[in-house]
């Protein structure tokens, strides 16, 4: 896929609001940064159990692993035509589908977008993060999961902020959500840890070599520096 991404979508946007089936959600933590062709998301529930005293996906009680797979994120291509956008998951927290990430996109000024569900109703309104459209870039990097073993992953930087991507290396059931995996084809600990050992951190950049995140579906990452190179 070779889409080029219209300048003005270019930065790091945070969602204030979600309404779907006759709810809202305001207090979610959800930032999608866009590039000038690849973007990354991140989706943390605003129910987040406390895991200071994890320093690794070994340390989470059950309770707190079977959090974890109620958080969403992706990065992949993004396509826009004319005021439809639809992002092609490459990589994705949750198994994927054949489900479309499609919507109606409308500016409200240059710094807010409305987000309206084709294929499934919803209204998203985004919030874009100052000076985030400046220096916009991303690369595939080196990565390696909690084995040691190395992966391909991807760093993408919008102007003070990084997101950074590494699949997991296991390969998902097919189902509807990482939850219904877990209750279905639950085989060890060993398999549902590799399950959930997937990483996407969000942060901002302290010098051209090092960012520091803050969000990670790797709880016990934030707070610890990324490598920028």
């Amino acid at each position: 896929m070779t889409f080029s991404v219209p300048s003005r979508y270019l930065g790091v946007w945070k969602r204030t609001l979600l309404e779907q089936q006759g709810s809202q959600d305001t207090s979610s933590l959800v930032l999608w940064m866009q590039t000038e062709r690849e973007h990354a998301d991140i989706r943390i529930p605003a129910s987040r159990p406390d895991f200071s005293g994890c320093k690794n996906l070994q340390d989470c009680s059950a309770d707190q692993l079977r959090w974890l797979a109620t958080q969403q994120g992706f990065s992949g291509v993004t396509e826009v035509n004319s005021s439809i956008c639809q992002w092609h998951r490459e990589m994705d927290f949750q198994p994927k589908t054949d489900a479309r990430d499609i919507g109606v996109m409308a500016f409200d000024g240059e710094d807010t977008l409305l987000e309206t569900g084709i294929d499934v109703p919803y209204f998203e309104v985004w919030k874009k993060l100052e000076y985030s459209h400046l220096n916009v870039n991303s690369s595939l990097v080196s990565g390696e999961d909690r084995h040691g073993v190395a992966t391909t992953s991807r760093l993408l930087i919008a102007g003070n902020h990084f997101a950074f991507v590494r699949p997991r290396n296991a390969v998902l059931p097919q189902a509807s959500s990482l939850q219904v995996i877990i209750d279905k084809h639950y085989q060890s600990m060993h398999t549902l840890l590799d399950w959930l050992d997937f990483e996407i951190s969000f942060g901002e950049i302290v010098d051209h070599i090092t960012g520091l995140i803050q969000y990670s579906t790797l709880p016990f990452r934030e707070g610890s520096e990324l490598r920028l190179q």
